[in-house]
């Protein structure tokens, strides 16, 4: 790889904006050259020293790019494409952050750009959305995704590669199609299901919103998804219609079984149900980051009272851990402490467990 490297960035949004910041801060080889359709975001930006050059409103400072990241949801990549490639130069590698491949792979045919674009998908993020939710570390230890053509050019393929370990990610390699059966599973459904749940809770609760007002445990962890961008998600879910179809209609079948079990009172199958559910999410590896960003959390058992909250954050903050966020657990259904407290990485969480129970205090790592 090149000593120095111009990498374009369009589109300032959560990913694009951490593209932009993981590159500066871990590298001081790389000028980022960067579009926005926002003038306040590329200020914003060049402000925190993420962005050397700011780009608005067309594309002709992208003519020195050696790699462009293309961070726009997809039905918007075939209006930037028409503005962007004329100015990029024939040896500039094009790829793409987008959760859909095989889509992507079709708009970049017919823009004409297929032998110089690879797909990516960084399977990282939050249902935080913009450049304001956007943070260095966002990729480190997460999972990368790349979709290269059989006929890809080795040398662009190794210049992705580089470029994504310079994020802090892990590259791994599918085939379009593969990557959108996986997303469809893995991301995409579940997307769909945690709105599904939140749905249902809206309809089933009463004029008093007891459901709303005692869900908390896991009925939170498993619909925060569900805070994600509408607009983002229904483009997702049109980009990959016939994949997430036929992971709906598999897990139909999986509800089909379930009711036919409870119907019959079938209290083995639904052990069994549940048993296998467990054993395979417990062998689910915690070292690398999934298609969601990971969270660092303490749960303590305190005592809820005026001052805790400060008391705990004081103490934290005199051994220098920063903390994300701290709030009262106000359900214990499924806690065992009342206090939740979230860290910005796991040398934090360990270190902020150590402190608390020094101090007598009852707590437990979660998540």
């Amino acid at each position: 790889m090149k000593d120095n490297l111009t990498v374009g960035v369009a589109g300032l949004g959560l990913i694009g904006g951490s593209v932009a910041l993981a590159l500066k801060s871990r590298s001081e080889r790389y000028r980022i050259v960067a579009w926005d359709r926002k003038r306040e975001v590329l200020d914003r930006a060049v402000l925190d020293k993420a962005v050397d050059v700011a780009v608005y409103p067309d594309f002709a400072k992208f003519s020195s790019c050696d790699i462009v990241f293309l961070c726009v949801p997809v039905f918007a990549m075939e209006d930037v494409l028409e503005r962007l490639v004329p100015h990029l130069s024939d040896e500039c590698l094009i790829t793409d952050v987008g959760s859909t491949k095989s889509d992507v792979c079709r708009i970049m045919e017919r823009a004409g750009v297929s032998s110089r674009y690879i797909g990516g998908h960084p399977l990282a993020g939050s249902e935080k959305s913009g450049y304001s939710a956007a943070k260095a570390n966002l990729f480190e230890n997460a999972y990368y995704v790349i979709t290269p053509a059989e006929d890809a050019p080795g040398f662009k393929k190794r210049l992705l590669i580089d470029v994504i370990r310079d994020l802090g990610a892990i590259p791994i390699e599918m085939t379009p199609s593969e990557h959108d059966r996986v997303t469809a599973a893995i991301s995409h459904v579940p997307h769909v299901v945690a709105s599904l749940l939140v749905n249902l809770v809206k309809k089933l609760d009463g004029p008093q919103e007891h459901m709303k007002t005692i869900a908390a445990g896991g009925f939170k962890d498993i619909t925060r998804i569900a805070s994600s961008s509408p607009e983002l998600w229904a483009g997702i879910c049109i980009s990959n219609r016939d994949m997430i179809l036929d992971t709906i209609s598999a897990m139909e079948e999986q509800l089909d079984d379930f009711c036919r079990m409870l119907e019959a009172g079938d209290r083995e199958g639904l052990i069994s149900f549940f048993s296998d559910a467990r054993a395979y999410r417990n062998s689910f590896s915690d070292m690398h980051k999934g298609i969601m960003e990971r969270y660092f959390d303490i749960v303590a058992d305190v005592e809820d009272r005026p001052g805790i909250i400060a008391a705990i954050a004081t103490a934290l903050a005199r051994h220098g851990i920063n903390i994300k966020n701290i709030g009262i657990v106000h359900s214990r259904e499924n806690e065992e402490g009342a206090l939740e407290i979230r860290f910005e990485d796991e040398e934090s969480r360990a270190f902020g467990l150590e402190i608390l129970r020094n101090l007598g205090y009852s707590a437990k790592a979660r998540g």
